[in-house]
C-alpha cells in the first residue's frame, strides 16, 4: 500500500511542477508580446515587399493604380 501511495504522490508532483511549466509560459508569452508599433512596422515591411515584388512580376502599381511599361500590356475596361 505504501508504494501505491508513493506512486500517488510522485504523480500529483509532477501535475504540479507541468502547472507551474505552463503558468511560466504564460508569463512569457505575455510578458514578450510586441507593441503595436513593432506590429506595424512588420506588417507595413510586409506589405511594401508585396506591392514590391507584385509590380515587378506584372508591371502594374498596385498603389497608385496605374499601369507600367514592361511584360504585360494592361488595356483599360469600361464596366
Amino acid at each position: 500500500a505504501s508504494s501505491l501511495s508513493e506512486n500517488l504522490g510522485e504523480t500529483s508532483e509532477m501535475d504540479s511542477a507541468t502547472t507551474e511549466r505552463r503558468d511560466e509560459r504564460k508569463k512569457e508569452k505575455t510578458e514578450k508580446s510586441p507593441t503595436q508599433a513593432e506590429l506595424d512596422d512588420f506588417f507595413s515591411a510586409a506589405e511594401r515587399y508585396e506591392q514590391k515584388r507584385f509590380t515587378e512580376k506584372y508591371n502594374y502599381d498596385i498603389v497608385n493604380d496605374t499601369p507600367l511599361e514592361g511584360r504585360y500590356q494592361w488595356v483599360s475596361l469600361k464596366p
